[in-house]
């Protein structure tokens, strides 16, 4: 495996264990209740789960986009976005999927419905995401084979 596929894997393994914590930080802080510090200016009357979730989903996206420039800029050839998803080994979806089912723990426990259906719909997108996300390194590994 040469070089610049080997830091781009390295690189994006980081990026993946950041989403992953992200992820498992942002149901604690809700499931706990505490209150949040936005590193998002937000103007608009929102609820602390909602003000959470809006700064979690846009750091999910960013490391997603991060990690599909990274795929392309780093094999040989383009890979569809299919080619991209099927990489991804079922394995490395164990603990995404149980941030999910806290995320609807999380939002069986929120006390606004529009909370409820925002934790859900935050939840799918990260599973998404980190499907995507991981088929990506696992895209540049078959790549460099």
């Amino acid at each position: 495996m040469n070089s610049p596929k080997k830091a781009a894997i390295i690189f994006l393994s980081v990026i993946n264990l950041m989403n992953i914590a992200a992820g498992i930080i942002t149901e604690l802080e809700m499931a706990l209740g505490r209150d949040v510090v936005s590193i998002i200016p937000i103007k608009a009357e929102m609820t602390v789960n909602q003000i959470l979730i809006l700064n979690f989903v846009i750091v999910a996206a960013i490391m997603l986009l991060i990690s599909i420039v990274t795929t392309y800029l780093a094999t040989d050839i383009p890979y569809s976005p299919k080619e991209i998803v099927s990489n991804c080994a079922g394995i490395f979806m164990v603990i995404p999927i149980l941030v999910f089912f806290a995320a609807v723990f999380n939002a069986i426990n929120a006390e606004i419905t529009a909370d409820k259906v925002w934790i859900i719909l935050s939840g799918i997108f990260y599973v998404l995401a980190n499907v995507i996300n991981i088929g990506c390194v696992l895209t540049i590994k078959e790549d460099a084979e």
